[in-house]
């Protein structure tokens, strides 16, 4: 296959990967896993090389924020060929089967996601399905969740916020710390297919992208002078 590119939180603004293959930046980690790096992904082609790790060390936190919102940004972004058009979530699993065929920036390493969740989901419910299964329950669910444009704009912002933060625990954790890797990759590459997929219907049904802005907070009232 191709070589290439995870629930929402506050905005903690650090970077980087996503679990996956499919075109794009320098990889952290030990596998072949990889996120879309700036605003115009390479086209997919034939499997290419795990690229070389970045240390965290190797850049100042502004950058590195910067270059996490960039990738979120550009998982937001569209460029041919484009997804068949998809309104709802009983579409949903046609479009990731499409995506994760012809799609340049979709996490699509199978093999290796699928070996990730297994490790992050060793019992309960999310041991009972697979990778893509487990995927497509939560597109579901945030579909029906967030029915409006602003409801789903605001939850796709949360999603790139959320996928921010787990590249930063991801790069936090020590070395020898594979199971606390492993769910942060998990979390990279499910927030990033969810972004994907999510981020392709609100196009389909509002026409627009959808932005990756920090969702607003009511300021609190000012005490009174009196």
């Amino acid at each position: 296959g191709r070589a290439g590119s995870p629930p929402p939180a506050d905005e903690p603004e650090t970077p980087l990967p996503a679990a996956a293959s499919a075109p794009r930046p320098p990889t952290p980690g030990p596998t072949d896993v990889s996120v879309p790096s700036g605003p115009t992904p390479p086209p997919a082609g034939p499997a290419a090389p795990a690229e070389t790790a970045h240390s965290p060390r190797d850049e100042t936190d502004d950058t590195s924020a910067a270059r996490g919102w960039m990738w979120a940004h550009s998982l937001l972004r569209f460029d041919p060929p484009l997804p068949p058009p998809t309104r709802s979530a009983e579409e949903a699993p046609a479009l990731l089967a499409w995506m994760l065929e012809r799609d340049p920036v979709i996490p699509n390493n199978l093999e290796l996601l699928e070996t990730i969740h297994a490790g992050c989901f060793r019992e309960g419910p999310g041991a009972r399905v697979g990778y893509q299964q487990h995927l497509l329950l939560q597109i579901a669910d945030d579909l029906l969740l967030h029915p409006t444009r602003d409801t789903l704009e605001t939850h796709l912002a949360l999603l790139a916020a959320g996928y921010r933060r787990a590249a930063g625990l991801y790069h936090a954790a020590k070395p020898d710390g594979e199971a606390e890797r492993n769910a942060m990759l998990w979390q990279m590459a499910s927030i990033a297919s969810r972004l994907r997929v999510e981020g392709w219907v609100f196009r389909t049904r509002y026409g627009a992208a959808a932005g990756t802005s920090r969702p607003r907070r009511p300021r609190a009232s000012r005490p009174s002078a009196d």
